[in-house]
């Protein structure tokens, strides 16, 4: 795993928290000079600039969908006061935030978007168990992506994560990464932050009830950290070609994050459901 993408997936889960660069630099276990260095040469941006600018471009999207005022979106975003939020916002995209506040336009600032990560494009799989599921229902937060804006799954996992906190987790039993119906054309799925209902989440607000019908699943593993795991899936999806299992929709995949995941850190051992023809 490449520290930057290590990098990236720890700004991207704890944007909420304010994430700071001597945080990821502890965790990724090199000083703050290299990490910067390394994630520089990488992607052509700073550690701090990206970090700064998710984190006002987040907050200028919640401006945009009519935030009830701009001083909570400030804390939320990491500052203290309106005035110095105003100050970051408006050196960041030249406007200030009661004017996006105001026209709920986003056309005219560029944005700091997702880096989407990019770990190595072949990992070692085992034979995959398979299975037949029952049907099941689920209770979740669900959100539709662009494939080009699928490094947002971080931050959806960050919304939905406190709402388990006072959870019983031997209830619980993990989570699930619940990725359905795609577009025609292929350019846009769900994807889904979940636990199984009945086990302390209720459907209201942004929360929703998700059922999936009885389906026949191909079980692999990804280990190691979290940010490898779209190597991983593509590693899946070329296996099973090879193997003749055909994948089916309109539930394409289940992400599983057991007892194995620690979503602290972001390592440890995730299932990968792939729902295949029967």
């Amino acid at each position: 795993m490449h520290p930057v993408e290590q990098a990236i997936w720890l700004v991207e889960s704890r944007l909420g928290q304010n994430p700071r660069v001597g945080a990821v630099s502890a965790e990724t276990g090199l000083s703050r000079f290299y990490i910067a260095r390394l994630f520089a040469e990488k992607t052509g941006l700073t550690l701090a600039g990206y970090i700064r600018g998710r984190r006002l471009s987040e907050a200028a999207k919640a401006l945009a969908r009519g935030a009830p005022d701009i001083l909570s979106v400030a804390i939320y975003a990491g500052y203290g006061s309106h005035e110095a939020f105003t100050r970051a916002f408006r050196g960041q995209f030249g406007v200030t935030p009661e004017s996006v506040r105001q026209s709920r336009d986003l056309s005219q600032i560029k944005l700091v978007e997702p880096i989407r990560m990019t770990a190595p494009q072949r990992t070692m799989l085992a034979t995959p168990r398979i299975e037949t599921l029952p049907p099941a229902r689920f209770v979740g937060l669900t959100r539709t992506y662009a494939m080009h804006e699928l490094g947002g799954i971080p931050d959806q996992w960050q919304h939905f994560t406190p709402l388990l906190t006072d959870l019983d987790r031997a209830v619980v039993q993990g989570a699930y990464g619940i990725v359905r119906n795609s577009s025609a054309n292929g350019e846009k799925v769900e994807y889904s932050c979940a636990i199984r209902a009945g086990r302390g989440l209720e459907p209201g607000g942004d929360l929703v009830s998700i059922v999936l019908p009885q389906m026949k699943v191909a079980k692999y593993a990804h280990k190691g950290h979290i940010s490898g795991i779209k190597a991983t899936t593509g590693s899946v999806f070329e296996e099973m070609a090879g193997a003749g299992l055909r994948a089916k929709g309109p539930c394409d995949l289940i992400e599983y994050y057991g007892a194995e995941f620690d979503p602290i850190s972001g390592f440890g051992t995730v299932e990968l459901w792939m729902h295949i023809d029967d």
